[in-house]
């Protein structure tokens, strides 16, 4: 059974004929006005071939609304077809004569009709083979929109051809705007993505700018705190070292020595404060190496009180020692990063403590195999702290509140460095505090336990440290007879002192005040060994060091030890990669540079070529 569809856009056909009868013809075949004759015809012709009853329906009611338009020559065919489609209203079909003299023939107007609309269905309407297949296709080219109706035509057929072409034509034409739809999304959806890419682009050059930045500004904070600790440190060797010699002129009155004493603690105590900085910017950047050496808990909190005494002489507080008696004789760890974080916790109860008592016990939590657990807590009596203090206590420049620090003192940062001296240690401090009654930080740690193979160096280690003070004294008497040594320092005050430390261990010293002199007073003169200070102006250490190195001769194998205030890691490689041979942190202690000197100075000289 045909389909009865209404359509909502009429089905476009031109036909292109020179003769009038044949548009009377595919008027009455396409668009009868009534139940015409050739409609009933073609009613009549689908019953039969579909043995289906008549139905009255269909005589009333065509299947499909053509609209058809006309032409009589090609030319004008062609004209109709190219405004219908430049007006949004295109022909589906063609029906074109072969001969329409004397214009174009049929097969011109195609090649022309297909030119102008490359989507319309052609129909060669004729009676006569004037053109071969062949040649029909060598000029209009291979196209499945191209067909031939013989003449004299049936009815029947040029409906069927009619209704089949134009609906072909629809569907292309939805089956293109389907296309042309997707094609729009997927250049949309495109150009979205093109966009995001640009903008991922353009926060990825963001991102690597911020990175950039950041790696600039942690190079210039390292610069920048390089420079200070340079130029404090430097500072601060004058104002250490002068103390010391004081300290050790035993023809000096009390009354001086005592000037001389507080000289030199209150520069210990900058020095502190100083470390404190440094180690915190250690830790940022992740330069704070740990020690991993066996030493006595014991000894240490001995160490911490008697510095404690020393440095709180004067004030009314009791400080008192608790040691568990399970407590390990040693364990392993950093002693120094220990030490520090008692002393500032220490020096925390001292300053807020008021009168009364600060007890630094230290116990033993649980002992193991081969590791133990310590808890080391100082309390004390003082002002305590509320809840919301106890909170913020261990943030970088943080105290409690700005009238601790109008009244107590500090830089806010001695807890924080606690802080992070315990995390890099993988420990942890607690603190409980009430206001107006004192307060107690616990430090609590797990330790390894030492072999039994290396105690005994651990205590011979420990009983070296007791014998402190003898080293110095030791050092300030050393005699090494009148070996030369090469003196580098832009500072004046630094040249002098370390004159008066060396001439007293009995050297010849020279003295150089920048690198270019250094590198002309080295290749020019023997010397024992060279004390090189690392920032000068015109030519810094390690460039002197580098052209010295470089020179011919058995003076460029003199050793070199670098003079630095700055404290940090990778100061030191770039002095071995320079070719300096050992270290030296300003301020100088005259037993750390007695002993660099005698190792240097003293060891065995090493073979000549031609010795066997």
């Amino acid at each position: 059974m045909s389909e009865q569809r209404p359509n909502a856009l009429p089905r476009r056909i031109i036909v292109i004929d020179d003769t009038e009868s044949i548009h009377s013809d595919f008027e009455k075949v396409l668009a009868p006005t009534s139940s015409s004759e050739s409609e009933l015809a073609l009613e009549e012709l689908d019953r039969l071939m579909f043995e289906e009853e008549p139905s009255p329906s269909r005589a009333s009611s065509p299947q499909f609304n053509f609209e058809i338009g006309h032409a009589y020559q090609g030319e004008e065919g062609l004209s109709q077809i190219s405004a219908a489609r430049a007006n949004g209203t295109p022909y589906s079909v063609a029906f074109v004569d072969m001969r329409m003299p004397p214009g174009w023939d049929g097969l011109k107007t195609v090649e022309e009709i297909s030119k102008s609309d490359p989507h319309i269905q052609l129909v060669i309407c004729s009676a006569y083979s004037d053109y071969s297949w062949r040649e029909i296709i060598e000029r209009v080219g291979h196209t499945d929109r191209l067909l031939i109706l013989k003449k004299p035509f049936d009815q029947a057929e040029v409906y069927q051809l009619a209704v089949a072409l134009s609906e072909k034509w629809h569907t292309e034409k939805r089956t293109r705007n389907l296309l042309a739809e997707l094609e729009q999304k997927v250049a949309d959806r495109t150009q979205q993505i093109t966009e995001a890419n640009q903008s991922l682009k353009a926060l990825n050059t963001e991102l690597q700018t911020a990175v950039a930045e950041a790696r600039a500004a942690e190079r210039a904070k390292g610069r920048f705190l390089a420079t200070m600790s340079h130029e404090i440190r430097t500072t601060l060797n004058g104002i250490i070292g002068a103390s010391h010699m004081l300290n050790h002129n035993s023809s000096l009155p009390e009354s001086d020595l005592e000037f001389a004493s507080i000289i030199q603690k209150s520069g210990d105590a900058l020095m502190i404060i100083i470390n404190d900085i440094l180690d915190y910017s250690k830790y940022e950047s992740g330069q704070l190496d740990l020690e991993q050496i066996p030493f006595s808990l014991r000894d240490l909190a001995r160490e911490c009180t008697n510095l404690m005494d020393t440095a709180q002489s004067g004030m009314n507080i009791d400080l008192k020692l608790q040691q568990d008696e399970k407590l390990p004789e040693l364990v392993v760890g950093d002693p120094a990063r220990i030490r520090q974080v008692v002393l500032n916790l220490l020096n925390n109860a001292f300053k807020f403590g008021r009168d009364g008592t600060v007890t630094l016990a230290i116990k033993a939590d649980a002992i193991r195999e081969s590791s133990a657990t310590l808890r080391i807590e100082i309390i004390d009596e003082g002002i305590g702290m509320a809840p919301e203090t106890v909170d913020r206590l261990f943030s970088a420049f943080m105290q409690a509140d700005s009238s601790t620090t109008r009244e107590y003192g500090g830089t806010g940062l001695g807890l924080a460095i606690c802080k992070l001296l315990a995390d890099a240690m993988d420990a942890r401090i607690e603190v409980s505090s009430e206001l107006g009654k004192g307060s107690c930080f616990a430090f609590v740690l797990d330790l390894p336990l030492p072999e039994d193979s290396v105690q005994g160096v651990a205590i011979e280690k420990t009983q070296t440290k007791k014998q402190e003070a003898a080293r110095v004294h030791k050092a300030v008497h050393q005699n090494f007879g009148e070996k030369r040594v090469l003196l580098v320092d832009d500072n004046a005050i630094n040249r002098k002192l370390g004159k008066r430390f060396l001439q007293q261990m009995k050297l010849d010293v020279t003295l150089a005040t920048n690198g270019r002199e250094a590198f002309e007073t080295a290749t020019s003169q023997d010397f024992d060994l060279v004390l090189m200070d690392l920032q000068m102006p015109e030519l810094d250490g390690m460039e002197a060091t580098q052209k010295i190195r470089q020179t011919d001769g058995p003076r460029s194998e003199v050793p070199i030890v670098a003079l630095t205030a700055n404290a940090f890691t990778d100061v030191r490689e770039q002095c071995r990669n320079a070719g300096m041979d050992d270290f030296l942190t300003k301020p100088l202690r005259v037993n750390e540079l007695a002993e660099t000197l005698e190792r240097w100075i003293n060891r065995p000289q090493k073979p000549s070529p031609s010795s066997h």
